[in-house]
């Protein structure tokens, strides 16, 4: 049984506790379980009102914007932003800032939202159609009783967005559709004309699947009520579904795309559990504004990429930021290490299947295999192994099976490698 089903929670603005020795209790919309998993399943200084808040939105000329309607962007979403020459533009409920772009100007409609994060705010609400998806906007006053004026400049992050959406389009086109990563893209990037304001739409479709979408950050407080209803320890359940496949997904998304996250943080991942909470192979990363670029992949013009340009960093303890400073709920030091071990021997196992002609002799220890990687793929001998890893697709398609197989090298490998911490 996955859990006791539970009526809808009232929105409050209580601050919940969290019972690991409680069985856990789902609401019956998973859209609204991931919401309130967002809301109140994270640090204390994080827990937020769950009730809606309203988002105005004023039509402003399209001739006093900078739109950029990106590839795939559908017309659901879309529509509801444009409209001939006029555009929808939301603010934040917090901004204070007069200079904020259209902040005074009059409102044309109201919709009810929920905040994710201090910027972003889900459209979970009816005024704003049946498509799920989010808005991320300028605000002076991320937090009620916080002043962070650097926090109205969107611009640098939009025009990096927009950037990245068009490259992993173009390489989509030359490889396939991607597998075993899932990435929650922007559609929609609108700007004042010249200016640091605006908005981003994010595509949120992918949450009304049916399954359930559970942010990283929430692991330390409901994870082992999770691991608890398969019979498996907290320490090897989530080393297998999140450490592994976290790394196993950073690698993927380097050898295809040339891509690395400088804060893969727990906020910015997200695990796929289907209805019975059995978690799914596929990590999404969300604000891909945030990736950053190894690779000539922004100027290579036949294939993805040919060559690294910067050194990778795998950023391994930032995609388990905060576990260890969750209160009751954090994480053992020694799971951790577990978890780092696990996520780092996924790593480099994908980029050994997807490079193996540079691949490290197993003599080279576990904290120099950084150090390889970024050397090797600078050579001439790198830069053949990048040639052969996408030659692959051009007679193969990037079916399932590759992925598949690369997980369960991945999990048998890090089951023999990692030492499992007492429990």
């Amino acid at each position: 049984m996955p859990g006791l089903w539970g009526k809808r929670v009232e929105p409050s603005a209580a601050i919940r506790n969290f019972d690991s020795e409680t069985e856990l209790v789902l609401l019956p919309d998973p859209v609204e379980q991931w919401l309130d998993w967002e809301q109140q399943a994270n640090l204390i200084g994080f827990r937020t009102d769950t009730r809606p808040v309203e988002v105005e939105l004023s039509e402003v000329p399209r001739d006093e914007l900078e739109v950029y309607v990106l590839p795939g962007a559908p017309a659901e979403i879309v529509d509801r932003f444009i409209f001939d020459d006029k555009v929808l533009c939301a603010r934040h409920p917090l901004n204070r800032d007069g200079l904020v772009a259209w902040s005074a100007t009059p409102a044309n409609q109201t919709w009810s939202a929920r905040f994710t994060s201090s910027r972003t705010l889900a459209m979970h609400g009816a005024e704003s159609g049946d498509a799920l998806f989010s808005l991320k906007l300028a605000t002076d006053h991320p937090h009620p009783n916080f002043y962070q004026p650097e926090k109205t400049k969107l611009r640098e992050e939009a025009i990096g967005t927009v950037d990245w959406v068009k490259q992993l389009t173009r390489i989509d086109a030359l490889l396939g559709p991607l597998v075993g990563v899932q990435l929650i893209l922007d559609v929609l990037v609108v700007l004042a004309r010249g200016g640091e304001s605006g908005f981003l739409v994010r595509d949120l479709r992918l949450f009304q699947d049916g399954n359930y979408s559970l942010p990283a950050l929430s692991l330390p407080f409901v994870g082992r009520q999770i691991a608890r209803q398969s019979g498996t320890s907290f320490d090897t359940f989530w080393a297998q579904h999140y450490a592994m496949p976290a790394g196993l997904a950073k690698a993927r998304l380097f050898a295809r795309y040339g891509m690395w996250f400088e804060t893969p943080n727990p906020q910015n991942l997200l695990i796929r559990l289907n209805p019975s909470l059995h978690p799914r192979p596929d990590i999404v990363f969300r604000d891909v504004g945030d990736g950053e670029c190894a690779t000539d992949a922004f100027t290579s013009a036949d294939r993805p990429w040919t060559k690294l340009e910067s050194d990778l960093r795998l950023e391994t303890r930032n995609s388990f930021w905060a576990f260890g400073e969750a209160g009751e709920h954090s994480v053992e030091p020694e799971t951790l290490e577990y978890w780092y071990a696990a996520h780092d021997d996924a790593y480099y196992g994908e980029l050994a299947r997807c490079f193996p002609s540079i691949s490290p002799a197993e003599s080279v220890p576990p904290a120099a295999r950084l150090d390889h990687w970024n050397g090797a793929l600078r050579t001439p001998a790198g830069e053949e192994a990048v040639a052969r890893y996408f030659d692959r697709f051009r007679s193969r398609p990037p079916v399932d099976v590759m992925h598949e197989s690369a997980v369960d090298a991945a999990v048998s490998r890090d089951s023999e490698a990692a030492p499992r911490p007492m429990t």
